[in-house]
């Protein structure tokens, strides 16, 4: 296991029973490039709210973004959490902290598979996302995000959870053939 500022890939950051469910949130893997692969791939085929769209990721991809990402959580300057329910992977979340003039802002993204929504892990998995990035990425000054205008849940969650709306990009995403606005939020740490 590789460890930087008492990260350490693969570690548990939670573990609990929701809806007589087991839920574990814990670290990234060097070994969670299939599963991660499977997951992506599924949610892009649903073409729900996420820059992938129907593509799919070999595990070649995957296993170049594993290598990049571990890279980045030695470095202390990206974190990515899962979120397994009885075992299977449903939902991927990350941090990481910007370049140069950026470097104190950490952009995120969360995604849950459909099978899990509507169970409140979304915002247990953002609330636990929170807490682990404010304590590890050392210099995290403001997080942000970017979501579709017509993903109500998630807007609601956001700003549930202390994000605010700073910008809206007219038309900047091309989803299920309509061009649709763009809202940047940000939570200032």
């Amino acid at each position: 296991m590789a460890y930087n500022n008492g990260m350490k890939l693969g570690q548990v950051v939670l573990e609990k029973a929701v809806e007589n469910r087991k839920v574990v949130i814990r670290h990234m893997d060097k070994d969670d490039a299939e599963p991660m692969r499977e997951y992506i791939n599924k949610i892009s085929k649903e073409q729900t709210y996420i820059t992938f769209q129907g593509e799919e990721l070999t595990i070649d991809d995957e296993l170049e973004h594993v290598e990049d990402a571990t890279k980045k959580i030695n470095k202390g300057i990206y974190i990515k959490l899962l979120l397994f329910v009885d075992g299977k992977l449903a939902g991927i979340s990350e941090v990481g902290l910007g370049v140069r003039t950026h470097s104190h802002v950490g952009g995120l993204g969360l995604s849950l598979d459909s099978s899990v929504r509507g169970m409140g892990l979304g915002r247990l998995f953002l609330e636990t996302l929170l807490d682990v990035v404010k304590k590890e990425l050392k210099g995290l000054r403001m997080i942000e995000l970017s979501v579709f205008v017509n993903n109500e849940i998630a807007i609601n969650l956001y700003k549930s959870c202390g994000f605010a709306e700073v910008a809206r990009i007219p038309e900047k995403i091309f989803y299920k053939g309509n061009y649709v606005d763009e809202i940047i939020m940000i939570l200032k740490v």
